[in-house]
């Protein structure tokens, strides 16, 4: 008898705690975590977005940094969680720097100094200026807060996190215009 509790005690543990980390909130903060832990994964998109961008080796490299630094230092909170059948919305709080104003100081200088940004023809040199934005993106301490909806799929019983919307991508890398 004895051996029978302590056989259906182990298994309720083992069940149990395969039934943990099953809901969408969870399949979120695995997500977000991935983020937050520049998995590899996390690193693999974004260097197939960077070799897609037309800028020197430098730029691309101090690009890099700048999402990396973003998604590091990612805060995030759940909000609430709503499971309709094999679909969920996860509503997150973020806090991530706040790339969009750096972003927007810097075309503000652009527009008032093209001059700096000129190449040995007198033409605006456009890469000039990325790499000026992006020095300044680095530079930034100021956060924003942003709130996220997220969509969620249950398959093969398993909670997976839908593809971001641009919107929801541009939150996450701070560039959102508020």
């Amino acid at each position: 008898m004895k051996k029978i509790f302590t056989f259906i005690a182990v298994l309720f543990i083992v069940t149990g705690c395969t039934l943990l980390g099953s809901a969408p909130k969870d399949a979120v903060s695995r997500f977000l975590n991935n983020y937050k832990n520049n998995s590899e994964s996390v690193q693999k998109e974004l260097d197939e977005y960077l070799d897609s961008q037309d800028l020197n080796e430098e730029t691309l490299k101090d690009y890099k940094e700048l999402y990396l630094k973003q998604y590091s230092n990612l805060k995030y909170e759940i909000k609430s969680e709503k499971i309709d059948g094999d679909s969920a919305l996860v509503e997150v709080q973020i806090t991530v720097f706040d790339y969009y104003k750096s972003d927007k100081l810097a075309g503000d200088y652009f527009t008032a100094n093209q001059a700096d940004f000129v190449d040995d023809d007198g033409d605006v040199d456009f890469s000039k200026y990325f790499a000026y934005k992006i020095k300044k993106m680095l530079d930034t301490t100021d956060k924003v807060d942003y709130t996220l909806t997220l969509n969620l799929k249950k398959k093969d019983n398993k909670w997976e996190v839908e593809p971001l919307t641009h919107e929801e991508l541009s939150k996450l890398h701070g560039t959102y215009e508020y």
